[in-house]
């Protein structure tokens, strides 16, 4: 672009309406180095403040976050009260891998602005990812950190995937029927994938509990091995059971991970193109406990618990079935007992569990602990 579209006056730098107008139309077609271009020909000290942060944020979307930032943080004084710049800053030190300082930005937005989505979506995501521990598969192999938005720098992506609507009714008409109404839905932390939300049926008189239940995993089919695919559904989605004064509503780790785990579990076999299916069993790397507050470190995929016939398979119109398991935290003795001897002599080992989470339950697979007798509530 030639420097004629941008004009300089006494005072400092002043854009036409058409030079801004065109800025904004290379940045809606994704040109962002013809914007680079047009405004580095201009001189540092005439750009001002509105053309360094629309240089800045084509460096943004370049990918180029550290050239990004030395331009925002040096008009860090005009930026304080202007949303735009916290943004751009947060968004730069998010795509740098440095999410507790663009959380913090993110933050100072919803501060200024306490509407904006985009901000909203990625402070949940820092939030998700600064928590984060890596995870292991049922066979012990690591597979690392998880990140919500682990495509998310791909400048050019699809849009997110969903269930057509008919499916999304089906599937939600079935979490009501087995599980409950659904009293509130916690929206995806990312619209830029699989869009996955969060369904909670309040505590009942009947189901004294909370059952959350992810609404979009089974959206995306999983890539089954050729063994398993006439005895296990492609698509699934996945539940867990919490105490009835669980505090749902808190982003404090003690109360948030449930929630966070379901994510990170829905994106499991999208991220890696795999499966996840009844007895599956994953853990924290280390056996890192889930929070403060217990020592449970691992999950067990079983099928939905306390819920009438039918509660496992949910048939679309279609005639695609998407499976329901729930999950089922585990203390480490407990992890490698099922690793060793395998699913059903793990549940027949924990016959007097309940299967709604409880952080100091009985280990047991402990030291010395005597088997339970009872008949099971594990099934």
């Amino acid at each position: 672009m030639s420097a004629k579209l941008l004009t300089v006056e006494k005072g400092g730098f002043d854009m036409k309406r058409t030079s801004m107008e065109q800025l904004e139309q290379w940045h809606v077609q994704g040109q962002y180095q013809k914007i680079v271009e047009a405004i580095e020909a201009i001189d540092p000290t005439e750009r001002g403040y509105e053309l360094t942060g629309q240089l800045a944020r084509a460096y943004n979307n370049l990918g180029q976050y550290e050239r990004a930032l030395t331009l925002l943080l040096a008009t860090k004084n005009e930026g304080q009260t202007d949303p735009n710049w916290h943004f751009r800053v947060g968004y730069a030190y998010y795509y740098s891998n440095q999410r507790a300082k663009a959380a913090a930005y993110f933050t100072h937005v919803l501060d200024l602005h306490p509407d904006d989505a985009d901000a909203r979506e990625y402070l949940v995501l820092c939030q998700l990812d600064t928590n984060q521990k890596p995870i292991q598969t049922i066979a012990n192999k690591t597979i690392g950190k998880r990140s919500f938005d682990q495509h998310a720098n791909r400048r050019h992506r699809l849009p997110p995937i969903r269930y057509p609507a008919p499916d999304l009714a089906a599937v939600r008409t079935h979490i009501e029927q087995y599980f409950g109404p659904i009293t509130k839905v916690i929206p995806s932390p990312s619209a830029r994938d699989l869009h996955v939300d969060l369904c909670l049926c309040a505590p009942t008189p009947e189901r004294d509990y909370w059952q959350i239940t992810t609404l979009g995993m089974g959206a995306c089919p999983m890539n089954l091995p050729p063994e398993q695919l006439h005895r296990s559904p492609e698509r699934l989605e996945l539940t867990i059971t919490l105490p009835r004064d669980w505090n749902v509503d808190s982003m404090d780790e003690i109360w948030f991970w449930p929630q966070r785990w379901l994510w990170i579990l829905s994106r499991l076999p999208f991220q890696d193109n795999g499966w996840l299916g009844f007895g599956h069993s994953l853990t924290t790397d280390g056996y890192e406990p889930f929070a403060a507050n217990t020592q449970q470190s691992g999950l067990l995929l079983l099928g939905p618990q306390d819920a009438p016939t039918g509660a496992t398979v949910c048939t679309l119109a279609d005639g695609q079935k998407v499976g329901f398991l729930q999950l089922i935290p585990l203390y480490r003795e407990e992890m490698e007992f099922k690793l060793a001897h395998g699913v059903h002599a793990l549940v027949e080992r924990m016959a007097d569990v309940d299967h709604v989470f409880c952080p100091y339950r009985l280990n047991t697979c402990a030291p010395d602990i005597e088997r339970p007798r009872n008949p099971y509530l594990l099934s």
